[in-house]
């Protein structure tokens, strides 16, 4: 088994190698009637080199945004979004701050932020109406995808349907902060299957939560499945970390005026990589 995962890595690898990445195309997202952003929201596309109709992906940025310092999509991002192109995903990275003219909420309290998880829950809606606006895209196979404060979105936008049609057919979340969903676990219903994807030493978004919550969704034959890595902490499959960082910073977390933890993990990283493309695999067949 070992050894077919290492080959399998060898490809994916030789698959999302620079020579044959995506590049990112930036597109405007009409917000539908589903978004409360006043105007129309910033995406960028990931297109496979193969011709559609494609299974698609929408991804959701965590508390800092889209971008790096220098206003191009950040490492993570691009990383991902190259990754699933590669693999034959239309990925729509959304900027959900833009918009709105926020730079960024990590620096805020909870009760402070001007912005909700709740808030972008129609952002994500208007970005599944975009692509199944598209020919390229096959719209009963798309899923959704979100990183910490996105991860939050992706699990309210996951337990609450859309008004009218079908919603997203898979979501995974990666470090979502699950603390206030698992104080009402019974409640925490996803309409589709869900992976989660944590650091069990995160102290920005703790793992524990998250499991309460799986629990209670297993429970109820709900599909949901959890992955949490030991020794790992919060943003472990960024790309452009080098090693750990305590954010002074961040008023969140466990240890509120301590400061929260980032630190990358490749073999984490890796790890996840490979889950998420079986997950989709399986779910956007």
């Amino acid at each position: 088994m070992r050894t077919a995962l290492a080959g399998l890595w060898l490809t994916l690898e030789l698959l999302s190698s620079p020579a044959q990445a995506a590049t990112p195309v930036p597109v405007t997202l009409p917000t539908a009637g589903l978004s409360s952003a006043p105007a129309p929201l910033a995406g960028f596309v990931f297109q496979p080199a193969s011709p559609g109709p494609h299974p698609a992906v929408v991804m959701l940025h965590g508390c800092g945004g889209a971008y790096a310092k220098d206003g191009t999509l950040n490492a993570r991002h691009r990383m991902w979004g190259e990754f699933l192109a590669a693999h034959g995903y239309l990925a729509l990275m959304l900027d959900s701050l833009g918009a709105r003219g926020i730079k960024e909420l990590c620096t805020q309290k909870f009760s402070e932020r001007s912005l909700k998880e709740a808030d972008r829950r129609g952002d994500a809606y208007a970005a599944l109406a975009y692509l199944r606006s598209r020919s390229d895209v096959d719209g009963q196979r798309i899923g959704l995808l979100g990183w910490s404060h996105g991860g939050g979105v992706t699990l309210d936008t996951i337990t609450h349907a859309p008004r009218t049609g079908s919603g997203f057919a898979a979501a995974v979340s990666f470090y979502p902060g699950c603390s206030s969903k698992a104080k009402k676990a019974e409640a925490f219903k996803p309409y589709a299957p869900l992976l989660l994807l944590i650091g069990e030493a995160d102290d920005w978004t703790p793992a524990a939560p998250c499991k309460v919550l799986a629990a209670a969704a297993t429970a109820r034959g709900e599909t949901m499945q959890i992955v949490t890595y030991p020794d790992t902490y919060h943003d472990f499959d960024n790309p452009a970390l080098t090693q750990k960082r305590v954010r002074k910073d961040v008023p969140n977390g466990v240890n509120p005026g301590q400061g929260t933890t980032t630190a990358p993990n490749p073999e984490a990283r890796e790890d996840a990589q490979q889950r998420v493309l079986a997950f989709f695999a399986q779910e956007l067949k």
